[in-house]
């Protein structure tokens, strides 16, 4: 991750009372969200990821769960209010630098929305975190239950795209999409797609091994 800081970018907390005033302005790693309509120049914020000290952390966390807004800027992004909304859940943790004798504090934000909507195929969304095609495959097929073999990644983002099933969100170090559609859509294009001959399933019988992806692989980014 050689010179990852520089893909880094900032969210800005700002928050005043009578007596006292609070900002704070903290490395933003990750950040996944959804442009709204109106007003303008603000977003959903569906995952937030962000480094600091035990104070700053403490009161990103308090307040995320009083459902304030935030300013966020980075790579390709301009600044943006942004709000996780109500009943968004942290995750904190700890890293520890060599050289540094007390940890950054880590911290994870994510709204009630990216927790439950990707547990149900109800939605008619589904909410990812990278737009690679074979994660975008493989990520349908595992949450809609949908019959197929990795070698046809390359069909089905064809297929997305014909019928506009998909749409970019707000990204920093990822680049999140989000899909479009219920499982009977999706098997309709698979059986006309067998039926065409545009997709053909596997000359041999047996079990199909789907490649394994993990967070490596969602967060990679290449210098």
């Amino acid at each position: 991750m050689k010179n990852a800081h520089v893909r880094f970018g900032w969210l800005t907390y700002v928050k005043s009372t009578e007596k006292t005033m609070t900002s704070i302005k903290l490395h933003l790693d990750r950040f996944i969200g959804e442009l709204l309509p109106d007003p303008p120049r603000q977003a959903k914020a569906l995952f937030i990821s962000v480094v600091g000290g035990d104070t700053q952390i403490s009161a990103i966390g308090a307040a995320i769960s009083l459902g304030d807004r935030f300013m966020i800027e980075g790579p390709e992004v301009p600044p943006i209010r942004v709000c996780l909304e109500r009943n968004a859940q942290c995750f904190k943790g700890s890293i520890q630098l060599p050289g540094r004798k007390k940890p950054l504090r880590h911290l994870i934000g994510m709204s009630e929305e990216l927790i439950l909507g990707n547990k149900s195929a109800n939605t008619g969304r589904l909410l990812l975190a990278e737009s690679d095609k074979q994660f975008v495959w493989t990520s349908v097929a595992d949450i809609y239950g949908i019959p197929g073999i990795p070698g046809w990644a390359d069909w089905f983002e064809g297929e997305l795209n014909t019928h506009h099933a998909i749409a970019p969100m707000l990204g920093i170090g990822c680049n999140p999409l989000i899909v479009k559609g219920e499982k009977a859509h999706f098997l309709e294009w698979l059986s006309w797609g067998v039926e065409s001959g545009a997709i053909n399933f596997p000359a041999e019988s047996g079990s199909i091994r789907w490649r394994g992806l993990g967070l490596d692989d969602i967060f990679r980014r290449v210098d």
